[in-house]
């Protein structure tokens, strides 16, 4: 038996387990082999497509057995574009290997060994998410509007994306027919040519919003795509962002009201707020929900709440409609502009929004607050930064409440913060079926 295998080998393997990015795992000689879209227990013929120190990338070229848990996926884009991993995997199965990854987790970064509850699921399992970003680019002589492929700036064409309302298919085709009977230019990496770069479509029950992000600002030409988009919708809004640079961020600085409807609007918690495509807004509606009224239900009646990382304040303000003093921190001044306008819409008047670093306003507060007091922490992927997790243990709040998008980086936070704290619950959330993304949330008190 050969001790290694190279680039191009064959090999039948057995999968043993799935990863933290729902991949089949099998093992060589000690060493793992990934296997994407594999599923437990399958004996499949795979492909070495990497070979590197730890490890070996490898796909299936032919199945000899498969798993019972594995369905036939619906979308035809699926193990072509870069955005659903695990729709080959019943949905019940789904929800179990995204408890084992947050439970993996911690076990593994925090050495926490913690009961962590089912996961709640989504009540969609398609057609959940209320936004798209789609680039759209000339390549292969050709006009293309979808999804990179996974790992490439390779776009694969998507008519409708089964993770999108039905009425997205309706607008994307609209959109590509307009391009091409106005022979309007798809951007062009290579040459940095081409008027438009990306659309962003974010939609509510009732309305949706369309951004054209163009390369040139003098690109003016939205009349034939208002008449046809009016054919079929009557409540839009266009936006035309200009964003002149040639890199992997989507939008630039400037933003011109084109047509319509400029935000979208929701009530929610009795706060009403206002949502354009350039806001952080969760894509699935109904976990974004359930999660914000167990973050109510676990603040319970305590006399002060401070929203670190707090952003555009919609979250401060829905704590403020159920708390009796909410403080709401966020270190971008744009965002805290919004959230002070959101209070004015809603009339708040025991909501404080503070502009500042978490690391130095947190300790700053906490000297010159008497009462027991609750932390709700929701950072971004990379999770809370080392200074500003010490100001949170320094100014020892009575509870924290995290919510976490990433649960390799909450595990490492907790396993600083059990040291001081005691943790209670761990929720996970199924906000992205057919993807092993995970959303947790995590409730300590301080011991």
């Amino acid at each position: 038996m050969q001790e290694n295998l190279v680039k191009n080998d064959e090999i039948i393997v057995t999968i043993e387990r799935l990863g933290s990015n729902g991949e089949g795992i099998a093992s060589f000689n000690g060493k793992i082999i990934f296997v994407p879209f594999a599923l437990t227990g399958e004996k499949v013929k795979v492909h070495i497509i990497k070979d590197k120190k730890n490890y070996y990338i490898a796909k299936v070229v032919e199945f000899y057995s498969q798993s019972p848990n594995r369905v036939s996926a619906p979308c035809p884009y699926f193990q072509k574009c870069g955005g659903c991993n695990i729709q080959h995997l019943n949905y019940s199965n789904q929800l179990e290997l995204k408890k084992n990854i947050v439970k993996n987790s911690l076990e593994k970064f925090a050495k926490l060994s913690l009961n962590v509850n089912e996961v709640v699921a989504s009540d969609k399992q398609y057609r959940y998410r209320n936004k798209l970003a789609f680039p759209v680019q000339f390549q292969d002589d050709k006009l293309k509007i979808g999804m990179f492929r996974e790992f490439s700036h390779t776009i694969i064409e998507i008519d409708d994306c089964l993770l999108q309302s039905e009425k997205v298919k309706t607008i994307l085709h609209s959109f590509k027919e307009y391009m091409i009977e106005n022979n309007i230019s798809a951007y062009n990496e290579t040459t940095n040519l081409g008027d438009i770069k990306h659309i962003i479509l974010r939609e509510n029950d009732n309305a949706f919003l369309l951004t054209v992000v163009v390369s040139n600002e003098d690109f003016n030409n939205f009349q034939p795509l208002i008449n046809k988009l009016k054919k079929n919708f009557s409540e839009f809004g266009i936006i035309k962002n200009v964003n002149k640079l040639n890199n992997n961020v989507i939008l630039g600085n400037k933003n011109i009201h084109i047509y319509g409807t400029q935000e979208l609007k929701y009530n929610e918690f009795g706060i009403t707020y206002y949502v354009n495509n350039q806001s952080f807004l969760q894509v699935n509606n109904y976990i974004k929900t359930e999660i914000y009224k167990k973050i109510i239900e676990l603040v319970g009646d305590c006399e002060l709440v401070i929203d670190a990382y707090s952003g555009t304040g919609l979250l401060s303000s829905i704590l403020a409609k159920h708390s009796k003093q909410v403080i709401g921190i966020e270190i971008i001044k744009e965002a805290t502009k919004n959230a002070n306008e959101l209070k004015k819409i809603n009339n708040l008047t025991n909501l404080t929004n503070i502009n500042g670093d978490c690391a130095l306003v947190l300790p700053e507060l906490a000297k010159k607050i008497s009462c027991d007091f609750v932390v709700v922490i929701d950072p971004p992927r990379k999770g809370i930064d080392k200074i500003v997790l010490d100001a949170l243990i320094n100014s020892k709040p009575q509870k924290i409440i995290y919510l976490s998008c990433n649960p390799d980086t909450l595990a490492r936070d907790l396993s600083i913060l059990k040291q001081e704290y005691h943790i209670d619950y761990v929720q996970p959330y199924d906000m992205f079926p057919q993807t092993a993304n995970i959303e947790t949330l995590v409730c300590m008190t301080k011991l």
